[in-house]
C-alpha cells in the first residue's frame, strides 16, 4: 500500500468516526442537504436562464415582424423572469451555522427543499408558456392570452419564493429549542 493509499484510508476512517459523533454527523448531513439544495437551485436558475434567452429571441422576432407595440408587454415577462432567476440564485439556504446546529431542524430543512423542488417542477410549465407565446407570434393570434398566462405563472413562482423566504425568516427568528420563550 502506497503512502497516498494509507493517507486516504486514514482520512476515510477519521471521517467515518466523525460521522458517528451525533453533532458532527448531523452537521455533515445538513451540509450535504445544503449542497444538494444549492445545486438544485443552480440547475433551476440555468434552466430559467435558457428560458429567458428564448424570450429575448422572441423579442427580436417581434421586431422582425414589425410588432413593436407588443415589445413592452414581452419585456415585462423578461423582467419578471430575470427577477425570478436572480432570486433563485441568491436564495438563502436557511441553514444555521455549526454552533447553532439545533436552530434549523430536519422538518425545516425538508420544507425548504420541498419549496425548491416545487419550483423545479414548475419550470417546464414556464417553457410551455414561452412556446405558446412563440406560437402566438408565429400565427398572429392569441398573443395577449399566451403572454398573460406566462406572466401569471411567473408571478406565482415569485410568490412561491416569497413563501420560502417567510419560512426561512420564521425559522431564523424563532427561539432555539434550548432558549426560553420571551
Amino acid at each position: 500500500m502506497s503512502l497516498t493509499d494509507h493517507a486516504r484510508a486514514g482520512l476515510s476512517a477519521a471521517g467515518g468516526l466523525l460521522d458517528r459523533l451525533p453533532v458532527i454527523g448531523d452537521y455533515r448531513s445538513k451540509e450535504k442537504r445544503r449542497e444538494a439544495d444549492r445545486r438544485l437551485r443552480e440547475a433551476i436558475a440555468r434552466q430559467l436562464e435558457a428560458s429567458r434567452r428564448r424570450l429575448t429571441a422572441l423579442q427580436r422576432e417581434l421586431v422582425t415582424r414589425g410588432r413593436l407595440r407588443s415589445l413592452p408587454d414581452l419585456e415585462r415577462a423578461v423582467g419578471r423572469l430575470q427577477l425570478l432567476i436572480d432570486r433563485i440564485k441568491t436564495a438563502a439556504s436557511g441553514y444555521a451555522p455549526f454552533f447553532d446546529l439545533e436552530r434549523v431542524r430536519e422538518p425545516e430543512l425538508e420544507r425548504l427543499i420541498a419549496f425548491d423542488e416545487a419550483i423545479a417542477r414548475r419550470v417546464p410549465g414556464i417553457n410551455a408558456h414561452i412556446e405558446a407565446v412563440n406560437e402566438a407570434i408565429r400565427t398572429g393570434e392569441g398573443f395577449e392570452q399566451a403572454l398573460a398566462a406566462l406572466l401569471a405563472d411567473l408571478q406565482a413562482l415569485n410568490e412561491e419564493l416569497d413563501r420560502r423566504e417567510e419560512a426561512i425568516s420564521a425559522v431564523l427568528t424563532a427561539p432555539s429549542p434550548d432558549e426560553p420563550a420571551a
